[in-house]
């Protein structure tokens, strides 16, 4: 709805058509730099930044970098900058919300219990709007156009690819205004710009992608996801008493991690039980529970086991991504 105020129009902000990768790389740089921080830190036996009084403490160079992050993202154009931004924010980000034990305590205890599950549920949170952006409905003209303008300030300077600018025009589609057809001429002025070449991490996304839709293609593949699901319980209390050597749990965070292990069992079971029946329902089952898990379960985990639950955190995206391939083959299969 536009709104008049003074002679200026103001519209609703326009989303990036781009946003969920953008979103997905500032969460997975700031995922990546807790976990680098934390084993090195725990091998280097937490070593001081500094002498005396004095302490560097790693959330100063996180600010540094989101500030480096936030005047790459204004004062250049293209999606190359945005991109280059959301990873360098996301170390920044990563290397503050680390030291969030500290903000909450007032001993400043980098080792606070529950600071783990916070910074899990802050990137599980950033994730879960890059999964509902990507599934987000089909985009609005005025976003088609602003993307299309978009990818052609960044190749102002280097040029689109052929392929970039058929992608653009094809989203825009038969021009209705003068608007459409400016941005469809701004387009074909561009001068050409050359394909990249596909980096070696392309190459890996590629093979990573292809292994996960193979795996979901074989039954045994899903039996591996009902026995995980089922043995939950076991595998929590068996590696919870490892990691804790016999220490006094917190009550709160214990129950309710055992109530969600009981849950993803009954699930589990269910699922399995409809596996040769009905291969839908049992994908269905299974989702459900690595859903519950990874939004309920491995935030109280976090607090119990500290990061000692990451094991068992790659292991429910690896079999959500699994069942959730399996979900689009029988769906491309029923059409």
């Amino acid at each position: 709805m536009a709104l008049d105020l003074g002679g200026a129009v103001r519209r609703r902000a326009v989303r990036v058509g781009n946003a969920a990768r953008y979103l997905r790389a500032f969460a997975l740089a700031g995922i990546g730099t807790v976990l680098l921080i934390r084993v090195y830190l725990g091998m280097t036996g937490y070593p001081k930044l500094g002498s005396g009084n004095l302490h560097i403490a790693h959330v100063l160079w996180g600010g540094l970098l989101m500030a480096v992050a936030i005047g790459a993202a204004t004062i250049f154009y293209g999606r190359t900058a945005r991109f280059a931004a959301a990873v360098i924010g996301g170390v920044g980000f990563g290397l503050f919300v680390d030291e969030v034990g500290k903000f909450l305590t007032q001993d400043n205890d980098y080792f606070y219990r529950p600071a783990a599950s916070i910074i899990y549920l802050v990137f599980a949170v950033l994730l879960l709007l890059d999964r509902r952006w990507r599934r987000k409905a089909v985009p609005t003209r005025d976003q088609l156009r602003a993307d299309a303008v978009d990818m052609a300030l960044g190749g102002m300077a280097v040029g689109v690819t052929a392929h970039q600018r058929a992608d653009a025009i094809r989203a825009i589609g038969v021009p209705v205004d003068d608007l459409d057809r400016a941005v469809v001429r701004l387009l074909e002025a561009l001068p050409a710009g050359e394909e990249a070449p596909r980096g070696p991490w392309h190459r890996v996304a590629d093979w990573a992608r292809a292994t996960r839709d193979r795996l979901a293609e074989q039954r045994w593949s899903l039996y591996a996801v009902a026995g995980w699901i089922v043995a939950q319980p076991l595998l929590f209390l068996v590696i919870g008493a490892v990691i804790d050597g016999g220490r006094r749990r917190e009550g709160g965070p214990a129950v309710v991690a055992v109530l969600v292990t009981i849950a993803m069992t009954v699930l589990g079971i269910m699922g399995s039980l409809q596996l040769r029946r009905d291969r839908a329902a049992a994908l269905r089952w299974f989702g459900l529970a690595l859903s519950i898990d990874l939004v309920v379960g491995q935030v109280f985990k976090f607090t119990l086991n500290q990061f000692g639950a990451v094991p068992a955190l790659a292991a429910d995206l690896l079999l959500l991504s699994i069942v959730h391939a399996a979900q689009l083959e029988a769906q491309r299969a029923r059409n």
